[in-house]
Order: C-alpha cells, then sequence, then structure tokens
C-alpha cells in the first residue's frame, strides 16, 4: 500500500506539471510577438514629418485635399510596409511566421476601425470638413489597435488606449488636431517602439 501511495503521488505532480506546461503552450500560441519596436520608430518619425509638412502647406487642408491625402498616403504606405518588413524579420528570427493563421485574425480585427476611418475620411473630404478629421484618425487607429491588442502583448492594448484618450480629447479642442496627431501618431509610436525594443530587443 504503501509503494502504491508513492507511486501515485509522482504521477499526480507530474500530470500537474503537464497541465501548466500546456497551459503556458496555449497562452502563448494566442499572443502574437512578432511586432518589432523598430517599426513602431519608423511610423513615428513618417507621421511627424507628415505633421510638419502640412503644416507648411497650410493651416486648412480643405484648401489642398490632393495634396493633403497624397502625403497621408505616402505616410501610411511608409509605417505599413516598414511595419510589415521589419515584423517579418523579427518574425524569422524567432521562427514564427507574419502571415500566421493569428496575424491574418488580427488584420480583420483592426478593418472595422480602419475601414470606418477611411469612410469618414471620404465623408469629410465631402463636407469640406478635413480639417477636422484628425480626432477621428486617431479615435479610429485606437479602435483598430485596441481590437489587435487583444491578440497581443498588453502594450499594444495600452496604446490603443492612449490613441482612444487623446482623440478623444482632441475632439474638445479641435484647434491643436495636428499637434495632437504629432504627439500621437509620432510621440506615441516612438515610445511604444522605444518601449517595445527595450523589452524585445531590435
Amino acid at each position: 500500500m504503501t509503494m502504491l501511495r508513492e507511486r501515485r503521488e509522482p504521477d499526480a505532480r507530474e500530470a500537474e506539471e503537464n497541465l501548466r506546461v500546456i497551459r503556458a503552450l496555449m497562452e502563448r500560441s494566442t499572443k502574437y510577438s512578432t511586432f518589432s519596436g523598430l517599426s513602431g520608430i519608423v511610423a513615428g518619425l513618417a507621421s511627424i514629418s507628415g505633421c510638419v509638412i502640412t503644416r507648411s502647406l497650410g493651416s486648412d487642408p480643405g484648401a489642398f485635399p490632393v495634396a493633403f491625402l497624397a502625403l497621408w498616403s505616402t505616410v501610411i504606405v511608409i509605417a505599413v510596409g516598414s511595419d510589415f518588413l521589419l515584423m517579418k524579420r523579427r518574425a524569422a528570427r524567432v521562427g514564427k511566421h507574419v502571415l500566421s493563421r493569428l496575424g491574418k485574425q488580427m488584420v480583420i480585427a483592426s478593418t472595422p476601425g480602419l475601414g470606418s476611418g477611411a469612410i469618414l475620411t471620404l465623408f469629410f473630404l465631402q463636407h469640406k470638413m478635413l480639417a477636422d478629421i484628425y480626432p477621428i484618425w486617431m479615435l479610429a487607429y485606437g479602435i483598430a489597435v485596441s481590437a489587435t491588442g487583444l491578440f497581443s502583448q498588453r502594450e499594444v492594448s495600452y496604446l490603443g488606449a492612449a490613441f482612444l484618450v487623446a482623440g478623444a480629447a482632441a475632439l474638445f479642442v479641435p484647434s491643436f488636431g495636428l499637434v495632437m496627431m504629432a504627439i500621437t501618431f509620432g510621440g506615441f509610436h516612438i515610445f511604444y517602439g522605444i518601449a517595445m525594443s527595450r523589452k524585445e530587443g531590435w
């Protein structure tokens, strides 16, 4: 009886340890961890450049809508392109794939927020209200980032929440919209990029 009891106790401890390992692996598999901090810095610098150029063109984007949309489309291409390339490099380094099933789910999760921002941009353009578009961009991006944060590290969720708070504040102070763009899309991204790089490496 004593030998049987001693045999059962190690078996129970081994089963408990196996369950702990399985839970850890399942948690790890549901978190997308190939974000590159460097891509956040690149996106931030591109956004600040966009703000500076916008300011140099004039205070009302409605006076130069084509140039305004072309400029920010370029900023988006630079930010998204560098993000993809740098994530691809990081994914290869940690033995993962950028276009994994989880990565595709994150794209789907972010689509409503980003799509809403694009539609509202067209609406504001049609009604000659482009000068008021900045808070909408912050809120739409904050929604998209918050959605992807459900699949990634908590820092991503913090970034999304920061954009939502800043966007809500910018709605009530529209005259500082471009300044808030520089602070959020520029400063927040750079701060996030540095924080992630120090945590996960470049």
